[in-house]
């Protein structure tokens, strides 16, 4: 999956707006900490002493070296996100409301989380959801690090269209915690979301809309689960 610091954007509004500027695209599965920087950081988080670094697709994986989440219950804790800082200089679509999740829309993405993570990671395993933390046997936290949205999630008209390279882009990380409170698992990876599109001609620009969204978002969280799914076979 290529992956870059920052989505091209273009904007077509009532007044022209400036393209913003790409930066080098990085390949493979590359963190400013990486190889064995990496692990080394996410183990040095709290709880996570013991955890054994693990071949992944992701950029960082570890685990308790005896995890079986076997018929095993796991709570999503509400989903927490640290949205990029927008340059003072860079300049708003035109009409658009800033760009974060309002409630109902980050409800929405942490019910396509905890779904991909049932679905593709879970289910494998042997495990299921749980409605409430004081019922299940793990919890696990997710985090959006670094998040940056191209556009608000608004309908456009034909008067304000943004295109970009992708839908999103930021860090999933991730830890399962036991009812004690310890680390079993850690995951953290960097990615574009919705980065495959390639349109007629080749083309890497795809019109942003709340669909385009919704659709690649669930689509590269099904994709990171099923990886995270290998990472501990």
């Amino acid at each position: 999956m290529s992956r870059s610091p920052l989505p091209v954007i273009l904007s077509i509004a009532l007044l022209f707006l400036p393209a913003c500027t790409q930066q080098p695209r990085s390949s493979g599965s590359a963190l400013s900490a990486s190889g064995a920087g990496a692990h080394a950081a996410i183990r040095s988080e709290a709880g996570g002493e013991g955890l054994v670094p693990r071949r992944s697709g992701l950029d960082a994986v570890a685990a308790a070296p005896a995890l079986n989440l076997s018929g095993a219950s796991v709570y999503v804790a509400p989903l927490e996100i640290d949205y990029r800082s927008q340059d003072a200089s860079s300049i708003q679509p035109l009409g658009f409301r800033n760009r974060t999740l309002n409630d109902s829309e980050r409800a929405r993405l942490q019910q396509t989380m905890a779904q991909a993570f049932a679905e593709n990671f879970l289910a494998p395993r042997g495990g299921r959801l749980a409605a409430s933390s004081g019922a299940a046997d793990y919890t696990l936290r997710l985090r959006l690090d670094n998040f940056y949205l191209p556009a608000p999630l608004e309908q456009t008209t034909r008067l304000r269209q943004v295109f970009s390279e992708s839908v999103a882009y930021g860090t999933l990380a991730g830890t399962l915690y036991d009812r004690r409170g310890k680390a079993v698992l850690q995951f953290r990876d960097r990615r574009e979301f919705g980065d495959t599109f390639t349109g007629s001609g080749g083309e890497r620009l795809q019109r942003f809309s709340p669909p385009a969204f919704w659709g690649d978002m669930r689509m590269d969280l099904r994709r990171a689960f099923s990886s995270l799914d290998r990472s501990l076979r």
